[in-house]
């Protein structure tokens, strides 16, 4: 075992992971038998507006448990449920027959945002999606501009509001083509700017992945999430 595993069993002995919609111990996590039956996968597939150009594959909708159970990951601290999640976009990604040799890359988060939250959502989940696919995950993009949260604007300022404000990191350069991914795709800007930004370096984005579709596109529920997230 390496050490690496071993860092692993230490803190699931410690930190055991937890049922995503109860908060029960839940062994390898995900739903306890209690929840078995909020797991309600809802395959979603979309196509990103300009400048992206490349489809979009989820494996929920943005609603209900699920909806509850992502807002206490991305804003409570739960990380544990990373795994979780993560096996879900593998899954989805799997069953569409997108993952061969191909890489992961995550949507960055600001500076600001990192010191606030402590972690890139995003980048917890590329990284047990990887794990259960049996690819890289490789951080490709980078955050240069701390730009206003994206829900809190209309369309058309979503849309200018993301122009720009992410690079390649110097020195990244890839073979093989790449999966983009988010946690959740609402209008799809973010995502869309992120894979133009690869492709004005020479990369390929096959497609991008995100673990939740949200159908309110106008992000008014993302309004009220920020607000809840952070009570």
């Amino acid at each position: 075992m390496s050490l690496w595993d071993w860092g692993q069993t230490l803190l699931a002995l410690l930190f055991p992971e937890r049922c995503p919609f109860c908060d029960a111990i839940s062994v390898g996590g995900g739903p306890c038998e209690s929840c078995a039956s909020l797991d309600h996968e809802e395959s979603c597939a979309r196509d990103l507006p300009e400048p992206g150009n490349v489809p979009c594959f989820s494996p929920f909708r943005y609603d209900g448990e699920i909806r509850e159970a992502i807002l206490r990951f991305k804003f409570r601290g739960r990380r544990d449920y990373a795994s979780w999640f993560g096996g879900k976009i593998a899954k989805e990604l799997l069953r569409r027959d997108l993952s061969r040799n191909a890489v992961l890359t995550p949507v960055p988060i600001s500076a600001g945002r990192m010191r606030e939250r402590g972690y890139n959502q995003s980048l917890l989940l590329a990284r047990a999606a990887a794990r259960v696919l049996e690819i890289p995950c490789v951080e490709l993009l980078e955050k240069v501009s701390e730009n206003q949260t994206q829900h809190l604007l209309s369309l058309e300022e979503r849309r200018k509001n993301v122009r720009h404000v992410y690079r390649v990191k110097n020195g990244k350069a890839m073979q093989k083509e790449i999966i983009l991914l988010d946690d959740i795709v609402t209008t799809g800007y973010t995502l869309a700017e992120c894979a133009a930004t690869l492709r004005e370096a020479g990369l390929h984005v096959r497609c991008c992945a995100a673990l939740a579709s949200a159908a309110d596109r106008d992000g008014q529920a993302g309004q009220e999430d920020e607000k809840r997230g952070k009570l």
